[in-house]
């Protein structure tokens, strides 16, 4: 019986100290589960924050997109009208440039109308200095309606032409009295007639050079001047060579 009881209270004991190092093992257990499920809880706030910071940026990112369309949008429509813009440029250059070419093919035509009045022009006037009276009048007629052609071409009158003429004080300086042309070469080349006249300033006196092809042939001096055309009586001493219609003569000051 005592042997009973002595195992009993052995056993007793032993379950005593088992249960206390299952309680001791459970708390110790518990202790770390609960640092466990803080530091879970620590992080699972740390990557909502993560997560916050992340769809906020999103947001931003989203907006600066949005914005990004929309100045993308406006640049193409900017791009469309300034194609649309180069374009009309193009045709109005393209416009220009024709208007500019026919412009300008009919200015030389002009200038070979003015050039062919005033040689038919000279060559009347010389005609009609050794006609009879009646070849005199018709040539007159014939002249009339030549300067009222030329002046309409030019756009003056030969009244205006020849008022102007006459204040000026020398020849107008421009490419014709520069370079003038030789209409007609006189008899033993005593003379020649320019195709100057008072419109362009001409008066008796002055001064031209007959040159060509840039070699000297001979010097003149203005002797008398009609609207259209002046007579310059050639300096026998400087005659270089035979003269002929085409040569040019050059304004002496």
């Amino acid at each position: 019986m005592k042997a009973l009881t002595l195992v009993l209270c052995i056993l007793a004991l032993l379950g005593s100290g088992a249960s206390g190092f299952f309680w001791w093992q459970i708390g110790n257990t518990k202790e770390e589960l609960k640092q466990q499920l803080s530091s879970e809880q620590s992080r699972a706030a740390s990557l909502q924050n993560n997560l916050n910071e992340t769809n906020t940026q999103l947001e931003q990112k989203v907006a600066q997109l949005t914005q990004t369309d929309t100045e993308l949008g406006d640049t193409k429509s900017k791009l469309t009208a300034a194609e649309a813009r180069n374009v009309q440029i193009s045709r109005e250059i393209a416009t220009l440039k024709t208007a500019y070419a026919a412009k300008d093919e009919s200015e030389k035509k002009l200038n070979a109308d003015v050039d062919a009045l005033r040689r038919e022009l000279v060559q009347t006037r010389l005609a009609a200095q050794v006609g009879n009276p009646e070849e005199i009048e018709r040539y007159k007629q014939t002249i009339a309606s030549l300067e009222s052609r030329l002046g309409e071409i030019q756009g003056i009158s030969p009244a205006a032409a020849g008022a102007s003429a006459a204040v000026s004080a020398g020849p107008v300086r421009s490419e014709r009295t520069a370079a003038a042309r030789v209409a007609v070469v006189g008899t033993k080349n005593a003379f020649v007639i320019l195709e100057l006249g008072a419109a362009d300033g001409i008066v008796a006196g002055n001064k031209f050079n007959l040159t060509r092809a840039g070699e000297l042939l001979a010097e003149s001096v203005i002797s008398e001047v009609k609207d259209t055309y002046a007579i310059a009586q050639i300096a026998p001493s400087s005659i270089k060579g035979a003269l002929k219609e085409g040569d040019i003569a050059s304004f002496v000051p």
